[in-house]
């Protein structure tokens, strides 16, 4: 009988964590809705990109949630070969070694010119002794580029902070953190920066749910605004903090 009665306890505790969690998730997506309602507003009701927390209560649970801007992050799939140079180059690497890895960044995204050139590039790979080349198309996760020729650990994590695979163009000296201002200082002074993408801004918005099961979500947005078709679309939905920008 004691038995019984602490599979039952245990049943029925997993079951109310289960049903906690599941509340707490769905007050993090409601908050998030709310804060593209709040970013995409104007006047007194609009939510500046600013990193500020905001406190809601949704469905009776307290969820804090915050609006970051991507605009000064530097997007791998579309910036400029100088400015993937000056990027490698503000995260520690020297000029040498900067201007060849971000050629490997750029080789990695883009089709080869010829059957002849895919083979080089692959046997490059081989002499490093990995077992894989470089795809010839974009990157499709940020933890990706950790894998591109020359690209140590250590650099990748000084990398991965200001690169974001749904800035739609290039990044803005004003809203850019120091590394990537110094990228851009560096890329100005050696050719055009410029990749010429363009799209609608991106948001990273991130709930955190209090209460028994506390719970963060995190989503990037991206907000064509109010007179588009679709005013917003959610290009990453995932739980914890740390989800890739």
């Amino acid at each position: 009988m004691t038995q019984i009665l602490a599979t039952s306890r245990t049943a029925l505790n997993l079951a109310e964590n289960l049903r906690a969690a599941a509340q707490a998730r769905e007050a993090d997506d409601g908050a998030i809705h709310e804060a593209i309602f709040h970013a995409l507003a104007a006047g007194s009701a609009q939510w500046m990109a600013d990193g500020q927390p905001h406190a809601l209560v949704i469905g009776g649970i307290g969820v804090n949630v915050t609006v970051g801007s991507l605009a000064g992050m530097v997007n791998p799939n579309t910036a400029s070969l100088a400015l993937l140079t000056g990027l490698v180059r503000a995260a520690g690497a020297s000029s040498d070694q900067a201007a060849g890895i971000a050629s490997n960044i750029v080789l990695w995204r883009a089709p080869a010119p010829s059957p002849q050139a895919a083979a080089m590039l692959l046997q490059q790979y081989r002499a490093a002794g990995l077992a894989y080349g470089p795809p010839a198309s974009r990157f499709t996760e940020i933890g990706q580029v950790s894998d591109v020729l020359g690209v140590t650990p250590a650099l990748f994590a000084a990398l991965k902070p200001h690169l974001s695979l749904f800035q739609p163009g290039d990044p803005e000296t004003a809203a850019a953190d120091p590394v990537v201002r110094q990228a851009i200082a560096y890329a100005s002074a050696t050719g055009p920066a410029g990749s010429g993408a363009e799209g609608a801004p991106a948001v990273s918005i991130i709930a955190c749910a209090a209460g028994p099961a506390p719970l963060c979500r995190h989503a990037v947005v991206s907000l064509p605004g109010l007179a588009a078709p679709t005013p917003f679309v959610i290009e990453q939905l995932a739980d914890g903090q740390l989800a890739e920008r």
